[in-house]
C-alpha cells in the first residue's frame, strides 16, 4: 500500500514579535545563518508584514538561550514591549469597554501576530483563567512562553489598570532549577502546564479599559477584520489578480507582486509553496488562462495578444504558447473556428 503523504501550510508568526528580542540582544551570527536559512535578510526583518514559520522561531529563540547563556531573555523581551507595538490587535483591544472584552478582542485576533497560538477565557465560579495555547504541535521555547505571559500581564496592567498579582502563573516548560527570575510575578507558579496562562479574580474582568473608546473600537475592529480576511484568504488568489493587472504594464516582477501585497519577496515566495506553487508556475498559469481567451476574439493580433501577457515580442509568445499546449497561437486560433 502506498501512503498518502497530506501536506500541511505551516504556521506563521509576525517578525514583529520578534523585534523585542533583537532591541535587548541584538543580532549574533547564529542568529543571522538562521534566518539566511528562511531566506529572510535585514529588510525583512524590518517590514512588519514579514511572517516566519513557528517552528524557525521556536528554534532562533534557542538560538539565543544558547549564544548567550541568559535563561531570562523571554522575561526581559517582554518587559521591553513597548505600547503600539502590536498595532492593529492591541489597537482593538484596548479600546474596549471592559478587560473581559479586551480579552475575547485580542483572541479573535491573534492569529494576525501569531497563527499557531490559540487564547481563551474560562470563567468559572469566581475565578477567570486566561490561556494561552499552542495548535500545531510545535515544541515552545521557554523564551516564547515567558514572553507571553510578561506581555499578557503588561498589558493588563498598562490598558486595565490591573496592578493586583495572579492567583497562579501557567507556563508550558519544565520547572528550571533557578525560578528566582519569576519572583516578579509574586505568584503561585505551575510549569509543565499544557498552555500557558493567569489564573486571577473573575471580578478583575470587569475594570474598564483606561484607553476604551467605542469609536475607535469600531474602526480598528473593522480593520482587524479586513486583515484578517485577506490574511485567510490565501495569496495564491490575489497574487493573481495583482499579476493579471500587471502583465501588460511591462513592470510585472515578483517585486512588484510582492509589494502590492504589502510583503518581501521571500514571503510572498513560501506562501505560494504553502499553496503549491511559484510564482514562474503562476504567471505561466495566469498567461496562459489570458491567451486563450484572447485568441478567442478574433479582432486580437497574435502581437496584441503578446503584448497583453507581458511577452518582449510575438516569437517569445509563440514558444510559450507551444509549451503549454503543443501548438502555436495561430493553429489554436484555427482550431477554435474550425
Amino acid at each position: 500500500m502506498t501512503a498518502v503523504v497530506t501536506r500541511f501550510r505551516e504556521k506563521r508568526k509576525a517578525v514583529r514579535l520578534l523585534w523585542p528580542f533583537m532591541r535587548i540582544l541584538g543580532q549574533t551570527p547564529a542568529v543571522e545563518r538562521l534566518l539566511a536559512k528562511e531566506g529572510i535578510g535585514p529588510a525583512d526583518l524590518a517590514r512588519p508584514e514579514t511572517r516566519l514559520p513557528h517552528r524557525a522561531v521556536m528554534d532562533l529563540l534557542d538560538s539565543w538561550i544558547a549564544c548567550t547563556g541568559d535563561n531570562t531573555i523571554g522575561l526581559r523581551a517582554g518587559l521591553s514591549v513597548e505600547p503600539g507595538e502590536f498595532e492593529t490587535m492591541e489597537f482593538a483591544a484596548r479600546s474596549c469597554p471592559t478587560f473581559r472584552e479586551a480579552i475575547h478582542c485580542s483572541a479573535r485576533y491573534m492569529h494576525l501576530l501569531n497563527e499557531a497560538a490559540d487564547i481563551s477565557l474560562v470563567e468559572q465560579g469566581d475565578i477567570a483563567l486566561w490561556r494561552f495555547a499552542v495548535n500545531d504541535g510545535v515544541p515552545q521555547s521557554r523564551a516564547a512562553n515567558d514572553f507571553v505571559v510578561t506581555c499578557a500581564g503588561k498589558f493588563a496592567r498598562r490598558y486595565a489598570g490591573v496592578a493586583e498579582a495572579p492567583l497562579e502563573v501557567h507556563l508550558m516548560h519544565p520547572a528550571p532549577a533557578d525560578q528566582s527570575c519569576y519572583d516578579m510575578f509574586q505568584s503561585k507558579l505551575k510549569f509543565g502546564m499544557p498552555h500557558n496562562g493567569f489564573l486571577f479574580p473573575r471580578a478583575l474582568l470587569d475594570r474598564p479599559m483606561v484607553r476604551a473608546h467605542a469609536g475607535l473600537h469600531v474602526a480598528f475592529d473593522t480593520y482587524a477584520r479586513e486583515l484578517s480576511s485577506r490574511l485567510r484568504s490565501g495569496v495564491l488568489s490575489r497574487a493573481r489578480e495583482i499579476v493579471s493587472e500587471q502583465l501588460s504594464s511591462g513592470e510585472m516582477c515578483m517585486e512588484s507582486v510582492a509589494a502590492a501585497l504589502a510583503m518581501s519577496v521571500p514571503t510572498l515566495r513560501r506562501r505560494l509553496e504553502d499553496e503549491g506553487t511559484t510564482f514562474t508556475g503562476l504567471v505561466d498559469d495566469v498567461r496562459r488562462e489570458h491567451a486563450e481567451r484572447y485568441l478567442r476574439e478574433p479582432k486580437r493580433s497574435i502581437s496584441e495578444i503578446a503584448f497583453k501577457l507581458g511577452f518582449a515580442h510575438a516569437p517569445a509568445f509563440h514558444k510559450a504558447f507551444r509549451r503549454w499546449t503543443g501548438v502555436t497561437p495561430s493553429e489554436h486560433r484555427t482550431r477554435l473556428w474550425a
